[in-house]
């Protein structure tokens, strides 16, 4: 065994209750003085979360869009990016789900590079944009789901006219500390935390599945995948439970040192196909995708799977005991199972797999894990 690791995640992890207050000082080291808050209106609206993340920010609040959507539209994200200019932001606090914290790295890259990312060139200049020397404004997340977005330098939106998944990537994009606060967090709809910890389960299988050897990362997402289990069922059983909703926040960010390759694995692949285009949450792609998708590995990465059965739970703990047992997971929390529920017709699925199917993923597999999900 040899290989290289390198770190990829935000240097600085707060967690537990109360760590948003925790904001305060780390604006304070980053000298921020003018910060924009970047949201969602169901967050907006809720003074239990929005309350503690504008009292740690102070006075340095100068402004806040909460217009970001699901899947952070790229017209929403490029107004965001004005205002923050318009602002003369020199800090940028994300509060929510994957989308807002998508839009707030999307928004340091917009600002850091001059391109307007509603231009219709904008992807194609993008491409030769290297964010190194440039000034990125620092950026800290408060996520109150399990999309672990705030982990990675990727930021993804959907495209106008097409709502195609599309985005762009940079080290500098890392959000500088985040802050797992399930005081935050208890206020999250159930089968919204619940699908984005099936997501985070997602990125665990996809972390032991990828190519290569991943020591620590694998370590990580094995023990990401037992506090998974359970603290979802936890939650399930008792919503107020903060503890259990803590574990689950542990969970999903152990699941995610590995992101580049995780976040390309074969779920999220073909989930990225579906989720914008048919407007279903990337949680729920997950809970249709990933025990499909997994069986497709049986025979070409069996050793991972029996190590997912075997923290699952699984007796016996066989490579083909490690799907069933994320299926089950999935009903057990009262998850959606099923595409056909999402009005997609059966050349939908045609659509979905045709760009990523190659010598890898042959076509007729992956409609196999179509329709085996439909």
């Amino acid at each position: 065994m040899a290989g290289t690791f390198q770190y990829l995640n935000p240097g600085t992890i707060h967690w537990g209750e109360g760590s948003a207050a925790a904001l305060d000082g780390e604006l304070s080291r980053a000298l921020a003085k003018r910060v924009f808050l970047i949201t969602t209106g169901s967050i907006a609206r809720n003074p239990a979360i929005l309350g503690p993340i504008e009292s740690a920010i102070g006075g340095r609040l100068v402004g806040k869009t909460a217009d970001i959507g699901q899947h952070a539209p790229v017209r929403e994200v490029a107004r965001a990016a004005r205002e923050a200019r318009e602002m003369r932001a020199d800090a940028l606090v994300s509060a929510g789900g994957g989308s807002p914290i998508d839009a707030a790295k999307a928004v340091a890259w917009s600002l850091a590079s001059g391109i307007d990312l509603a231009e219709p060139d904008a992807l194609q200049r993008a491409r030769g944009v290297r964010l190194a020397g440039k000034p990125v404004l620092p950026h800290f997340a408060v996520p109150t789901t399990l999309s672990v977005a705030e982990l990675s330098g990727s930021a993804g939106f959907s495209a106008e006219g097409t709502n195609e998944k599309v985005g762009v990537a940079a080290t500098e994009l890392v959000p500088k500390a985040v802050f797992y606060d399930a005081a935050l967090a208890v206020h999250t709809p159930l089968e919204l935390w619940l699908s984005t910890g099936i997501r985070a389960v997602d990125h665990a299988v996809e972390t032991l599945l990828a190519p290569g050897e991943h020591p620590l990362p694998d370590a990580a997402a094995l023990d990401g995948l037992r506090l998974l289990a359970m603290g979802l069922r936890q939650v399930k059983a008792e919503p107020a439970n903060r503890a259990a909703r803590t574990d689950c926040q542990l969970g999903a960010w152990l699941s995610y040192l590995l992101p580049g390759p995780a976040s390309k694995g074969l779920s999220h692949t073909l989930g990225k196909r579906i989720g914008s285009r048919h407007g279903i949450p990337h949680g729920i792609t997950s809970c249709l995708l990933l025990p499909h998708a997994m069986k497709f590995y049986l025979t070409r990465r069996p050793e991972p799977l029996q190590r997912i059965a075997a923290v699952l739970g699984a007796i016996p703990a066989t490579p083909e005991a490690a799907p069933a047992a994320v299926f089950t997971l999935v009903a057990e929390l009262g998850l959606p199972q099923h595409i056909a529920a999402f009005g997609l017709r059966p050349q939908d699925l045609d659509e979905a797999v045709e760009p990523v199917a190659s010598a890898e993923y042959p076509r007729e597999g992956l409609l196999e894990i179509m329709k085996a999900a439909w």
